[in-house]
């Protein structure tokens, strides 16, 4: 990769400065880094901007929320097409942050997916498309820290500064094809992506490798570990892990026999230097833990019964088959969740309307919809076995 020297922004006027030049050009690229790997509250510690052939790294902690609304603005104009690659969590963020919204969206990777690319990864298709191999080094780096070093930086701006090369070099082959409308399709649809906070669940303690096989008071002790670390996590702001790793959570709660200095401090993951900082704390944790909850495995839907399982299973073979002919993955026409959607739906759908009340619509809908109709007809016809 050709280093990058981009312009380091964290004032006001700079800022105003670049937004007007996107403003002008109606098309720039853009793209987030985060402190998600070193951080319990994970913030917007970049953003990255790229703009007819210059690059800016923005530094939205120095300017804050209300600093940042020039480039709000410009993000929210449908008239300036906004280039990015993966936006799924970038949108999520810039909402959750900074109340932020993208209009104009074009994503590379949405195109690459629809042109049926085997690797949609940014990495990958700009070594595919021009030869361009990207650094993987800050992979995980800790964006909040200041200063950066000039090869953070460029690191940072090398995911906006081939999307516009990129974008037109993906069109072309989406528009040979005839799908460049089911690429715009899916842009509409990624700019209505919003941040929705997650719940908290009493029973996460449970998805922890390793502990699964727990049972009794080996169970209560995971989940009151687990809590306390999250709870420690919280106030540090710091990832859970950082505080005590899976290996070792697991390893304490099924700790058999007196749990004594010694032996915590023997046991994988944990060690003398963990037992310092942490022994006293989690000592009574493992001697009398809180009682675990009773939890129940989540369903997804309503069970189905053998007459829609059936049906569910035809319309994935149905669905694999129309993504195969067009290089496609199945899962992008048609989740399984869709299909499972589909499958129950009663009485047995005769029109195109039916699907479309279903969740199933535009491009996805002219590709499958006969097809599925015509499957679910025939199956249901031949004695509910379809």
């Amino acid at each position: 990769m050709q280093e990058a020297s981009p312009q380091w922004i964290d004032d006001r006027q700079a800022l105003e400065t670049l937004a007007e030049r996107c403003h002008e050009a109606r098309r720039m690229a853009l793209d987030t880094e985060a402190d998600s790997l070193h951080s319990y509250f994970h913030k917007t510690c970049l953003v990255q901007v790229s703009v007819e052939g210059h690059t800016a790294v923005i530094d939205p902690l120095a300017l804050g929320r209300e600093g940042l609304i020039p480039l709000f603005k410009v993000l929210a104009d449908p008239e300036v097409e906004v280039l990015m690659h993966g936006s799924d969590y970038d949108m999520r963020v810039l909402d959750r942050d900074f109340g932020a919204h993208v209009s104009g969206l074009i994503d590379t990777q949405e195109m690459a997916l629809i042109l049926g690319e085997p690797k949609t990864g940014l990495a990958a298709l700009l070594e595919k498309e021009f030869g361009i191999l990207l650094e993987k080094k800050y992979q995980r780096a800790d964006w909040g820290r200041r200063p950066l070093s000039a090869e953070m930086l460029a690191y940072a701006a090398a995911d906006t500064m081939h999307l516009a090369a990129l974008a037109e070099r993906l069109r072309k082959g989406l528009e040979e094809m005839g799908r460049w409308a089911w690429a715009q399709e899916e842009f509409r649809r990624l700019e209505q992506v919003r941040y929705c906070e997650k719940e908290e669940d009493p029973c996460a303690f449970e998805r922890i490798k390793g502990g699964a096989h727990l049972k009794g008071v080996a169970r209560d002790r995971l989940f009151s570990l687990h809590r306390w670390r999250e709870r420690k996590a919280r106030s540090r702001d710091v990832p859970p892990f950082k505080i005590l790793g899976n290996q070792a959570l697991v390893a304490l709660a099924g700790l058999e026999g007196d749990p004594t200095p010694a032996l915590v401090e023997s046991l994988p993951g944990v060690g003398p230097r963990l037992y310092r900082r942490f022994g006293r704390e989690v000592l009574p944790l493992i001697r009398e833990p809180s009682k675990a909850p009773v939890c129940r495995r989540r369903r997804t839907g309503k069970e189905l019964s053998a007459t829609q399982r059936s049906r569910l299973k035809e319309l994935l073979i149905l669905r694999d088959k129309v993504a195969e002919e067009l290089g496609i993955q199945g899962g992008l026409l048609c989740s399984r969740a869709q299909a499972q959607l589909i499958a129950t739906l009663d009485p047995i759908p005769e029109t195109i309307r039916a699907l479309q009340s279903a969740g199933l619509r535009g491009w996805r809908l002219e590709v499958l919809g006969e097809v599925f109709l015509k499957g679910l007809r025939e199956g249901f016809n031949s004695g509910g076995k379809g």
